[in-house]
């Protein structure tokens, strides 16, 4: 490996850079994703099990028990449940806003990464054949070929390497959009579901 970095050139060390960040971003993703997992489903009826004992204060223990994104929505709407609907919903969309944040954080920087290595790459392939070129014009027609294959093995090592990085990353990237996008659907799912058991009750807390 230490041979294929020093063979690719100086632009294999950004490359290089780029694949310990990507690993490292999508590994604390994934890692984030799959603990703060729950069944909203399950909590959403105990949730409303809560709710009509009038039982608020259990409701919200259950809720700060409980890890994710619909935890923390279902919790800030039944600390509002006393204020009007309209109210309700601002502050369920401005902690819906932040969980995504939550969820999001790091994403932008991997979408970098797929668009930058591929890039990176090509400035390797381009370095190494102008490298190529410039023993050709030194030698003339008594071309070293193996002074000539440096330059060439960096233009292919480059393309290759900046593609290894890029294609596992844009396959996690959607992976992990993917698995936002749900629960941001089930947020907003929940949301309304709560603002309307809220609004059926008479907005009154117990």
């Amino acid at each position: 490996m230490l041979e294929i970095i020093v063979r690719g050139g100086l632009v294999m060390y950004p490359l290089l850079l780029c694949s310990v960040i990507a690993l490292a971003i999508s590994l604390e993703r994934a890692w984030y994703l799959i603990r703060t997992r729950a069944d909203a489903e399950e909590l959403m009826e105990d949730v409303k099990l809560c709710l009509q004992e009038g039982k608020l204060l259990e409701a919200m223990q259950l809720l700060k028990r409980s890890k994710g994104p619909v935890a923390a929505i279902l919790s800030a709407g039944i600390a509002y449940s006393d204020r009007d609907k309209e109210e309700i919903r601002e502050h369920l969309e401005e902690v819906g806003n932040e969980e995504i944040y939550k969820m999001e954080r790091g994403l932008g920087l991997l979408s970098a990464i797929v668009t930058i290595s591929p890039m990176l790459g090509l400035l390797g392939t381009v370095t190494g054949i102008i490298r190529s070129f410039r023993v050709l014009g030194a030698t003339g027609m008594e071309t070293n070929p193996a002074a000539l294959a440096v330059g060439i093995a960096e233009a292919l090592i480059t393309t290759a390497a900046g593609l290894v990085i890029a294609i596992p990353s844009l396959a996690v990237y959607h992976w992990l959009s993917s698995l936002i996008e749900r629960r941001v659907r089930e947020m907003s799912r929940r949301a309304l579901e709560l603002t309307d058991l809220i609004s059926a009750r008479g907005g009154t807390a117990s």
